[in-house]
């Protein structure tokens, strides 16, 4: 959780660049905190958390259509 408490926070376990190739470097052994946070919609219901955290770093929030498989979106 080191780096988490600063105003633009980024735990120092986290490996590249919000947004583009990241990663956990320690993914299997983060803290409960961690475990705790499951990104939006990633299990059907949205994240506030998760939500705010993506644009802190100018992502867009996630919705239901990520996390379902291409073959299920109909345009």
């Amino acid at each position: 959780m080191r780096g988490t408490d600063q105003l633009m926070p980024r735990c120092v376990a986290f490996e590249g660049n919000p947004g583009g190739a990241a990663r956990c470097q320690i993914y299997d052994r983060r803290p409960s905190s961690c475990r705790a946070l499951s990104a939006s919609f990633e299990d059907g219901v949205p994240s506030d958390q998760c939500d705010r955290a993506r644009i802190r770093h100018g992502l867009p929030v996630l919705s239901l259509a990520d996390w379902r498989p291409a073959s299920f979106i109909q345009s």
